[in-house]
This record gives structure tokens, C-alpha cells and sequence, in this order.
């Protein structure tokens, strides 16, 4: 009797029988998936899938693969060869393809932290790096590649390859970095929003007028220039907030 298997985790974010039929779509296109248009793709017809769920009606697993392209989780096209045939094609897309890599992910890590074998966190990272076709590792990355999955987990290592392959750069090096610089990041190392900390004269905040012909004799002349500035800014202040008030 053939299992059925799913993820905790993603049955909680997208629904019980989301997660069993994008299990079941995931593992026949790592078996029989067809590259097309930069995408791998399944040809399927309703009762083939009804063979892998037959405790489902055929209604109930179109309304699930409705549901996970509406969610943006899969592709569905139809490439048959003649215009009458109306059979589906099937594709995860980059976001089900994440989400789906992330849990997985987290099992595979959680099966080496257990074993304790880096040579096997470093065959899966390998993997990761074929499947996002990063370029080949030279021996010197091969030696930073070892020092990543000892300092790092499965998860962080795939975080930082699917933010490298987002950008389009598809080096182990520029990973690496960005493995690096999370690992030393403080936070005193990092970035404060400036904040005004000067306060207004409290006539100024009041906006009680003074006037400039009874200031005290002993005000130099830059004290008067600096004054009349700060009283044209509340005129114009004041102006503001009349023709504001006349408009609400």
C-alpha cells in the first residue's frame, strides 16, 4: 500500500489537501518532469491523478489544484502537440517551489543534526547547488563549503543560495558572503534612522507672535538676522495650517 505524506508544517500555512497533492506533484517532477520554457512540467489528466488519490472524487481534486494555483503555488498549461488536446501540464512555481524547498530542508536538517555527519549536509547543500545551477565549485569554495555546513544549518546554507539565485548570481562565493556577514552582524552594526532631538522656542511651538521692536538692546545683529528667519518660518507655518484647516 502506497504511503501518502505531507508536511506538518506546510498543511498548517496551505491546507491539508494542498499539502498531499503538492507532496505527490513535487515527486513526479523530481522523477518524470519534462523541461519546457525553463520550468519542469508533468502532463496529468484528472484520472491519472485520481490513481494517486482514490479516496478522492475527481471534483475534489480539481478544486484542490484550483486552490494551489490560486494561492500562486503552481503552473497549469496545456502544450499538447494538437489543439484538441486539452490536457493539463503542471508546474511548481518559484514560490511553491520555496516553500516546498523549505520544508524540506528542515526535515533533511533535522536528520543530520541527529546522525552528526557533515558529509551528508554537504551532499544535500551540492544538490541545492546543481538545481539552481550554480556554476561548479573550485577546491578552495570546496574548503568553504565544508566550513559553511559546520558553522551553519541546512536551512540558513539555503537561505542564502535562494537570495543569491533571486539576484540573478548564481556563484557560491557571493552565498558565502552573505552566510559571513549574518554571522557577524551586531546590532550596533546596524543602521539608525536620525532623529531630530533640537526643540522649538516655546513661543515658536505656542505660536505666539513677538515682536521684533521690543527685543532687548543688547541682541547683537546675527541674534536679530536668526530671530526674524525663525518668525518668517512660523508666519509661513501658520499660513499652512489656515489654508489646511479651510480645506477640511
Amino acid at each position: 500500500m502506497q504511503k501518502i505524506t505531507f508536511g506538518k508544517g506546510l498543511a498548517k500555512t496551505i491546507g491539508l489537501n494542498e499539502s498531499i497533492v503538492l507532496e505527490k506533484l513535487y515527486e513526479r517532477i523530481e522523477k518524470e518532469g519534462t523541461p519546457l520554457h525553463g520550468q519542469m512540467w508533468i502532463e496529468r489528466t484528472y484520472k491519472e491523478w485520481q490513481e494517486d488519490f482514490p479516496f478522492w472524487s475527481i471534483t475534489t481534486i480539481k478544486r484542490t489544484f484550483s486552490s494551489l494555483k490560486k494561492q500562486g503555488l503552481i503552473l497549469t498549461e496545456q502544450h499538447g502537440k494538437h489543439h484538441y488536446d486539452r490536457t493539463n501540464w503542471y508546474a511548481l512555481s518559484d514560490e511553491g517551489g520555496h516553500c516546498f524547498a523549505q520544508e524540506k530542508i528542515t526535515e533533511e536538517d533535522t536528520q543530520v543534526r541527529d546522525t552528526g555527519n557533515i558529509q551528508d549536509k554537504i551532499t544535500i547543500v551540492e544538490k541545492q547547488l546543481k538545481k539552481l545551477r550554480f556554476f561548479p565549485l573550485q577546491t578552495s569554495q570546496r574548503k568553504e563549503l565544508a566550513h559553511a555546513c559546520k558553522t551553519f544549518s541546512l536551512a540558513q546554507i539555503s537561505q542564502a543560495l535562494e537570495a543569491t539565485a533571486e539576484r540573478a548570481i548564481f556563484a557560491w562565493k557571493y552565498a558565502y558572503k552573505i552566510l559571513l556577514t549574518n554571522q557577524n552582524a551586531s546590532p550596533t552594526k546596524l543602521k539608525r534612522k536620525i532623529i531630530r532631538t533640537e526643540k522649538l522656542p516655546d513661543w515658536f511651538q505656542q505660536g505666539e507672535h513677538i515682536n521684533v521692536a521690543k527685543v532687548p538692546e543688547e541682541w547683537n545683529e546675527e541674534t536679530l538676522i536668526k530671530r526674524r528667519r525663525l518668525l518668517e518660518i512660523q508666519e509661513k507655518y501658520q499660513q499652512q495650517k489656515k489654508t489646511t484647516f479651510s480645506f477640511t
